[in-house]
């Protein structure tokens, strides 16, 4: 085996201080190993330069000054690569609860809502923070960090507000406004102007800063900065009026029982307040519970969940009557859909034989029919008019269904 002299050892040693390897144990090291790779290939008829320059290629993909920026990595980040490996698969596991969360929302299927907060929770906390650490540690300039920390920042707080949007938590909308500010006033300016000083990068940073500010300009089209005047003024309107009438529907007929009347009317009469009384009941009961399954046991007033859930979230009560008549078992879920039909059913079947199967179509449970892209679908009273609609819509249905009530005990009272 052909033995290096000094000469060319010291030539070898250079060479690798010239190509940007500044620890000496690195240095040694890597002299160690190329002399044994020249040594082993090289004969005494062969050129030493034109062996070597074919040997130490062999040592790097670009440039050999990689091995001394991969040692310093390691040195100053001694899990990079645990912390490397953990981010790419946070990021593949996002992007796949992503995708079939937002497949079983479309579909309203069950499971869709963790899905999707488990994304958001991951891609917040896991990859967005290790992909911050990891790519700070590769950027020398201060300016380049700065700017992947406001571009990590606002997109913690994108993905936050969402969070807190989708699951109906507050100050989603506060930060909301935090992350579009911190991408037009923080990120955009220091990424446009840091970019456009050098050539190389000029044209680059002007489209992307075009991109950035378009696609921040659709996000921001998105957001409710004002309430719709109309739209909330003639809700609250139309919610008060039912309330109104409900109320003067009681008081009506509570002043109408206080009348003198025969013995048998009066019996007659009491009997009808009392199946009212009883279905009154059990609608009031399946409200009450609604409220509870949405404030999760909490003491909150009507006025808040309504403004809460108006025009948000249309499966909030149907999630809570599909697991009601999964568990009607429970003391906090025995308010369900199918023994509120049944007691309309049976309060409907008294009218009809005591008083009028006219009065008694006032209360309709048969209709069932939902406008389609296709046209007219049949389907079943309840879901029409408390599975399929918002929150506020089957709160309404509700007090509707009172007023029905109210109207069938005020045809009837003699």
């Amino acid at each position: 085996m052909y033995v290096l002299d000094k000469s060319q050892v010291d030539y070898i040693l250079s060479d690798i201080r010239r190509n940007g390897i500044e620890a000496e144990e690195l240095q040694l090291n890597l002299l160690d190993h190329i002399c044994c790779v020249v040594e082993n290939e090289m004969s005494p008829d062969m050129s030493f330069e034109a062996v070597y320059a074919s040997v130490l290629p062999r040592f790097f993909k670009h440039q050999l000054r990689e091995i001394q920026e991969e040692t310093n990595l390691l040195l100053t980040f001694k899990n990079y690569y645990a912390m490397k490996k953990v981010m790419i698969n946070s990021g593949l596991f996002t992007a796949l609860t992503f995708i079939v969360g937002s497949i079983l929302k479309i579909g309203h299927l069950p499971g869709s809502a963790l899905l999707l907060v488990l994304a958001i929770t991951c891609l917040s906390f896991v990859f967005l923070p290790l992909f911050f650490l990891l790519k700070s540690k590769e950027e020398k300039v201060k300016s380049a960090k700065v700017i992947l920390g406001t571009g990590v920042v606002f997109g913690i707080l994108f993905c936050m507000s969402t969070l807190f949007k989708i699951m109906h938590w507050p100050y989603a909308d506060l930060m909301w406004l935090f992350a579009l500010g911190i991408l037009f006033f923080v990120f955009l300016p220091l990424f446009f102007f840091t970019g456009i000083r050098k050539a190389e990068t000029k044209m680059n940073t002007i489209l992307a800063s075009i991109m950035i500010l378009t696609v921040g300009g659709l996000l921001f089209t998105l957001t409710d900065l004002r309430a719709n005047v109309n739209k909330e003024s003639s809700v609250e309107v139309a919610d008060l009026s039912l309330h109104n009438c409900l109320e003067r529907a009681t008081l009506t007929n509570e002043n109408r029982y206080q009348q003198g009347k025969t013995d048998s009317v009066q019996l007659k009469n009491e009997a009808l307040k009392k199946e009212v009384r009883t279905v009154i009941k059990q609608i009031t009961a399946v409200k009450q519970g609604l409220f509870t399954y949405l404030s999760e046991g909490q003491l909150v007033s009507e006025a808040g969940l309504l403004k809460r859930y108006k025009g948000d979230f249309q499966g909030v009560s149907r999630y809570f009557f599909q697991e009601t008549n999964m568990h009607p078992e429970e003391d906090k879920l025995k308010s369900t859909l199918p023994t509120l039909k049944l007691a309309l059913q049976k309060f409907k079947t008294y009218v009809e034989g005591t008083y009028s199967k006219d009065v008694a179509a006032i209360l309709d449970l048969e209709v069932g029919s939902k406008l389609y892209k296709s046209g007219l679908k049949q389907v079943s009273w309840e879901y029409l008019y408390f599975n399929a609609v918002p929150f506020e819509v089957a709160i309404r249905n509700l007090d509707q269904l009172q007023l029905e009530i109210r109207i069938i005990e005020s045809a009837c009272i003699q």
